[in-house]
């Protein structure tokens, strides 16, 4: 900060001379030059217009003015002092909140294991959890949100989602084989969002988009998952959703949707706290561990 004094950094040099009592002892605690120090606290004393300092013996001390500056700054330097080294203390200890937004299957799937064990690393750590498949955008440097849809912000990828069509082998004996994709458009769809049209897929090639009209939404995977396997309809899956004992089968097996990516969202990427950092880093190594079954994906 500037003024009519110049920059503060001169008026703490001053202070910290006073207090070592030499500008040698000063130096080595503020790891500068005596010459640097010493041309700083000349313009200073000439922009004061006023002699702050002067040698006695082989030393410097304040002069009567400079006593009277040093005595009216003191307290005020401490507390420059002090703010500092709490914003030091802050930014080195894992503490503070955090707001993290994911949705319901991703906590329940693998992020709740992680997020319990942080807390319990970081007793210091307080979070804000936002289960939900709206987006709630970071608007701090502690706020998190996992997604598939990038915004502009830092994002980082988590894990890829492979989706297949899934119905119960009841609904499909109720409806009939499907052997088209203008079939499937026409069965009772359930899905976990809004979203009405999906790339379809042979392949790595862009076959079809077809449009759907859903029967039920739920805002939960699992519970997708449930309803399909009690016959209410046909749903878009992730692969590693669906396991070896659940009542439903691959529907069109050739077909599938493009590949979706998730990615954990922030807003800046420098001077993060330091718990967010450590959070984000976990996340990413837990999703380490996702894999799709081998059942449906061949």
């Amino acid at each position: 900060m500037s003024s009519i004094f110049g920059n503060i950094d001169d008026l703490y040099l001053f202070c910290c001379v006073v207090e070592e009592g030499s500008l040698l002892a000063a130096s080595k605690k503020l790891h500068l030059p005596v010459s640097t120090m010493s041309r700083r606290l000349s313009a200073l004393e000439q922009r004061l217009n006023t002699r702050l300092l002067e040698k006695k013996g082989r030393e410097l001390v304040a002069t009567q003015n400079g006593s009277e500056a040093f005595e009216a700054l003191r307290s005020g330097m401490e507390s420059i002092e002090i703010g500092f080294g709490q914003m030091v203390t802050e930014t080195q200890e894992v503490s503070g909140k955090i707001k993290l937004a994911i949705p319901h299957n991703f906590y329940r799937a693998f992020i709740g294991e992680v997020v319990e064990q942080f807390l319990i690393d970081y007793p210091k750590v307080t979070l804000d959890l936002i289960l939900s498949q709206q987006q709630v955008i970071p608007q701090t440097d502690r706020d998190l949100l996992i997604t598939f849809d990038l915004s502009e912000m830092i994002a980082r990828p988590l894990f890829k989602a492979r989706h297949g069509f899934f119905a119960s082998p009841d609904y499909l004996s109720k409806v009939g084989e499907v052997t088209s994709l203008e079939q499937l458009v026409e069965l009772d769809w359930v899905s976990v969002d809004h979203t009405t049209e999906l790339a379809i897929y042979q392949d790595e090639a862009l076959i079809d988009v077809i449009k759907v009209k859903p029967k039920l939404v739920v805002n939960d995977i699992f519970a997708v998952c449930g309803v399909v396997e009690k016959g209410l309809g046909v749903a878009s899956l992730p692969f590693r959703h669906v396991h070896d004992g659940m009542n439903m089968v691959r529907v069109l097996p050739q077909y599938q949707r493009s590949v979706r990516e998730a990615h954990i969202v922030y807003k800046q990427r420098q001077y993060q706290p330091k718990a967010l950092s450590i959070l984000v880093e976990r996340i990413i190594a837990s999703t380490d561990k996702i894999k799709e079954p081998t059942r449906f994906t061949v």
